[in-house]
């Protein structure tokens, strides 16, 4: 798979499929393998740029202050190196919060944008509970059970959880994603850009039309924040046009609901 240096750091990177351009943005523990269940149908339509950034997965971990402004520099760098002048945008989790600022960095290289499971501002709850994953890692490890067990009460509805999917299964598959593809520093590193970024006064400069993605049992980057937050509802109501989807499920609604998610994502992207 082909690698590029971007801002003294190694990026991995891997283009499917043909059409429009859609970049996707990963998450703080799985890189690009959280769009997995979504990739191969997307390619169907897209030509769907997958990455790893800075710190994670397949790219290079320097030892570095990690934010969101340079994991969008990152972007940014990568679209200019594959003469990309504009593409649709669609980030997840922490890659949610990545194209949120992307957008408001470079609204110009923006076609569409899709938010996923993400805020403009954390409120304090989940100020608490990124604060519990930095001490549960710093405690036990990124790769133990305990962190893995806990990231999913996070990641997944109580229904998944109780399903054939969910438990012990999610709990395993989430240790093993996180194994692969992220380190202690980095991981603390992101849970502290998601717990200070505060985009709400900039959430104006995004021209882009918009899809906002929540799940509505997501209890980490709900549709409602408390007053001191920014959560969906309040980014769609502040960006021009944009449209707000509940999806059923929880934060990873793309691993619940992929059919249904797919199928919105595409619709809106090629509307």
């Amino acid at each position: 798979m082909p690698k590029v240096e971007i801002n003294g750091a190694t990026i991995w990177y891997q283009r499917l499929g043909s059409g429009p351009n859609l970049v996707q943005i990963g998450g703080a523990v799985s890189g690009h393998e959280g769009y997995a269940t979504v990739t191969e149908a997307m390619a169907q339509h897209f030509t769907v740029l997958d990455y790893d950034h800075r710190g994670y997965g397949l790219s290079d971990r320097p030892d570095q202050r990690y934010s969101l402004d340079v994991w969008s520099k990152d972007l940014v760098g990568l679209l200019d190196h594959l003469e990309i002048e504009r593409t649709h945008v669609h980030g997840g989790s922490m890659g949610g919060f990545i194209a949120v600022y992307f957008a408001t960095l470079y609204p110009e290289r923006v076609d569409r944008l899709v938010i996923g499971g993400a805020v403009a501002k954390c409120d304090t709850m989940a100020r608490h509970q990124f604060r519990g994953w930095k001490d549960i890692a710093n405690s036990y490890g990124l790769n133990s059970e305990e962190l893995a067990s806990h990231l999913s009460t996070h990641a997944f509805s109580r229904r998944y959880l109780d399903g054939p999917d969910g438990g012990s299964v999610a709990v395993a598959a989430m240790r093993e994603v996180t194994e692969r593809n992220a380190s202690l520093h980095v991981f603390l590193e992101a849970c502290d850009a998601m717990m200070t970024a505060d985009v709400t006064a900039d959430l104006g400069k995004i021209v882009s039309p918009t899809l906002v993605m929540v799940g509505e049992e997501d209890v980490l980057t709900p549709v409602d924040c408390g007053p001191d937050g920014a959560g969906a509802r309040a980014m769609a109501d502040s960006i021009h046009g944009a449209r707000l989807a509940v999806m059923q499920g929880g934060h990873g609604y793309l691993v619940e609901q992929p059919v249904e998610s797919i199928d919105l994502i595409v619709d809106f992207l090629l509307g």
